[in-house]
């Protein structure tokens, strides 16, 4: 067999996989999540997240606009504000440095919304139709430490978190940037990670995580942001129970690796813009997320998780916000 074939074999293969799993999961919806739907768990723990549009960076916010979104913190009880600062070049570095409108807005958050911890949110794109920024090359990642240690030092973010998309399963050289990231931050910041879906094999050789992987990232890292969106389910049952096997093992997972870590599922607050294929406005809402977080608590690790992540502030209308509150929170 030419080798071509062999990978041609391979990749159906894994689709089949694939197509085997999601089967699986619209299955287990069905006849498992029901039993979930009534437990007695709330859920919110006052330790939620938020993605922050890349606007907040760039200073093109008045004060009355920092002051409502300030406001908007407490009453959604987030303590992780990730706020884009948009992309790494192919060397390294960042594309856009705002010091001053992101350290005044560092400084606002802090001042009006005590407790948040505000957080460099990085783009990095390592596949796809994206920058291509090479891991493997060490002085690649020597920049995006220094310019990490720069969000931090000079900009007054609270810690970073690194956004490397789309990084496949067992990627060795992502494990290396956060190590070497968290060693280069001082103490106190955190060093967090946007994580992709768990799955199981032989999903994972096209897309996902593995259990494996995810304590080896939750090792490496003080917090993990759980991508549960854009999942491909195309029922509200599959997509509820896919958010519980997310919020199962990423915790279970963290306890086995690094206890310390805290979980945060993210959440959909968006419709049909962007690629349906991958996100069903049906299947994929916010109230639908929150039950299969819940669903998930009981037999998830309760000590690594710390609460869920809307995306995005830019995409959440006053509608869901209020969603949000009555079915999370549980204060208008």
């Amino acid at each position: 067999m030419s080798a071509r074939r062999s990978r041609r074999r391979r990749w159906w293969l894994a689709g089949v996989g694939v197509l085997l799993v999601l089967a699986g999961l619209i299955v287990a919806g069905r006849f498992r999540h029901p039993r979930h739907t009534s437990a007695p768990v709330i859920g919110n723990r006052g330790e939620n997240g938020l993605w922050l549009h890349y606007s907040w960076y760039f200073g093109q916010h008045s004060p009355r606009e920092i002051t409502e979104l300030a406001a908007r913190l407490r009453r959604a009880q987030v303590r992780y504000a990730y706020c884009h600062v948009r992309f790494i070049t192919t060397h390294g570095r960042l594309h856009f440095r705002y010091p001053q409108q992101a350290r005044r807005l560092v400084t606002a958050l802090h001042t009006q919304a005590p407790g948040t911890r505000v957080l460099a949110w990085v783009f990095a794109g390592i596949g796809g139709p994206y920058h291509q920024v090479h891991l493997a090359n060490t002085s690649v990642r020597t920049a995006m430490v220094q310019e990490a240690v720069w969000l931090v030092g000079t900009c007054g973010f609270d810690g970073v978190q690194w956004d490397a998309e789309v990084c496949r399963n067992g990627n060795a050289d992502l494990l290396a940037l956060l190590r070497e990231t968290r060693t280069a931050l001082p103490p106190g910041a955190t060093q967090g990670v946007c994580g992709y879906p768990w799955y199981p094999a032989p999903a994972t050789g096209v897309y996902g995580w593995d259990d494996a992987y995810i304590r080896r990232i939750a090792a490496a890292s003080d917090q993990i942001a759980v991508m549960a969106y854009d999942s491909s389910m195309a029922t509200p049952r599959a997509y509820a129970a896919f958010v519980r096997q997310q919020t199962v093992h990423f915790t279970q997972d963290a306890a086995g690796s690094n206890p310390s870590c805290r979980i945060l599922i993210g959440v959909p607050t968006y419709g049909a813009s962007g690629s349906t294929r991958i996100h069903n406005p049906q299947a994929e809402t916010l109230p639908l997320a929150v039950q299969g977080v819940r669903a998930g608590l009981p037999d998830a690790n309760a000590a690594t998780f710390a609460g869920i992540a809307p995306f995005a502030d830019y995409t959440t209308t006053a509608a869901q916000w209020d969603v949000y509150q009555t079915l999370w929170v549980g204060k208008p």
